[in-house]
């Protein structure tokens, strides 16, 4: 009985631990942020705001991209569902960017948002590109 309380104890420690540390995802895309602040040069009275606004931003968008279509034995019913989904996320992530562009446009100019876009998409790329030579 005592070691499965000393164990038990031991599991929740370790676990409590995990939950405290931010997850690979979240140093990741705080990097990011700060990086994409240096490129677009954000003045540093708004670094702070920016940083968390585009962790918040990054954040909302990954769990869109969660969603999963739903399940069918069918084939057809399941290419379907698959491409209703992928509807269902780009609609949501086009009303996402245009509520977090009028919170960006708060802190930075049009021409800085445009670049972090651009930003964006040229690290998206790099990451695509660099995946599909390692499965080959």
């Amino acid at each position: 009985m005592k070691r499965i309380i000393l164990l038990f104890s031991l599991f929740l420690a370790v676990s409590l631990s995990c939950l405290a540390q931010p997850s690979q995802r979240q140093k990741s895309i705080h990097m990011a942020a700060v990086r994409i602040a240096e490129q677009i040069a954000v003045p540093n009275a708004d670094r702070d705001a920016f940083i968390s606004l585009y962790q918040n931003y990054k954040k909302e968008s990954a769990d869109i991209m969660k969603i999963a279509p739903a399940a069918s034995n069918d084939p057809e019913g399941a290419a379907e569902a698959k491409i209703l989904s992928d509807f269902e996320k780009s609609e949501k992530l086009l009303a996402l960017r245009k509520a977090y562009y009028a919170k960006f446009r708060e802190i930075l100019s049009p021409t800085q948002i445009q670049s972090m876009y651009d930003a964006e998409r040229t690290s998206a790329g790099s990451k695509h590109s660099f995946s599909r030579r390692a499965s080959r």
